[in-house]
């Protein structure tokens, strides 16, 4: 034991200022690299190489001789695949540290769930009785940072108000959809890909259509309001739900604004 005690203040007593200085520097900056992807695809990309990078040096420790080889010679073309894949998010990330970006601190949102579901409920409402187009889609685990980007950036407290205003035909910001992320309205006129799911009814639209695509490649809600019958549907995980009730609506959008908040451990983290 005294030589453990020993060793440990031998090493304390080796560790200079610039030392701390320079463990700080690496951590911050590690800190906010990740920061500078989170809400984009390619964090839960970098996610599953970390794992193949651990598997990697366990089954070395084992001896998995086979596995080892096969995970030493694909992960050099696994980084080389990343950095062509991603390479509109990295120009956008040293964008991001040209403005500054990799300084600044990060936005957080706020306010109460049930407040935000009942906004986003009466604006719901209202649209499906006027017969205006509708698409919201509700930020989960996945971030939609990649889709908001090539928006209209608004970072608003979720009102009826704000949102009545935006789905207004003939208004700037009506094409397109809505992303909220945590408790605020990240983004409006924002463009998402189109399903080229064959199980989906001919009479569903391109703003269905498009509903569907975006659940297929994250896990976000995807509130519909159809301007041809006024109709209102949901689309989760690829499949679309029609015709819901205003206590359904509620209940769907509660249980989203609730997931987001535990998958990030507190709202805006």
């Amino acid at each position: 034991m005294s030589g453990i005690l020993q060793l440990f203040y031998a090493i304390i007593t080796d560790i200079t200022f610039i030392d701390i200085l320079d463990i700080l520097i690496v951590t911050w900056g590690v800190y906010r690299l990740i920061t500078l992807i989170e809400g984009t695809r390619a964090l839960n990309l970098l996610k599953g190489l970390g794992i193949l990078l651990i598997t990697l040096m366990v089954t070395k420790d084992i001896d998995f001789h086979t596995l080892n080889w096969a995970l030493a010679n694909t992960l050099p073309a696994g980084f080389l695949a990343l950095v062509v894949i991603f390479q509109p998010e990295l120009r956008r990330a040293l964008e991001d540290i040209g403005r500054g970006g990799f300084l600044g601190e990060k936005f957080t949102p706020g306010g109460e769930i049930g407040d935000a579901v009942e906004e986003v409920a009466k604006t719901i409402e209202t649209c499906a009785k006027k017969r205006i187009g509708v698409l919201i889609l509700i930020e989960q685990e996945i971030g939609l940072k990649d889709f908001s980007e090539k928006g209209v950036q608004l970072k608003s407290p979720i009102t009826s108000e704000l949102l009545n205003t935006i789905f207004m035909p003939f208004t700037p910001l009506h094409d397109g959809a809505v992303i909220i992320k945590g408790l605020r309205v990240e983004a409006a006129s924002c463009f998402l890909p189109i399903s080229n799911n064959p199980d989906l009814a001919r009479e569903v639209g391109t703003r269905h259509r498009a509903a569907v695509g975006i659940t297929e490649i994250t896990d976000a809600l995807a509130m519909i309001v159809s301007e041809e019958t006024g109709t209102i549907s949901c689309a989760r995980a690829g499949k679309l739900t029609r015709d819901l009730s205003s206590t359904r609506i509620r209940e769907i959008m509660h249980d989203a604004f609730e997931n987001f908040g535990k998958s990030r451990g507190m709202f805006g983290l």
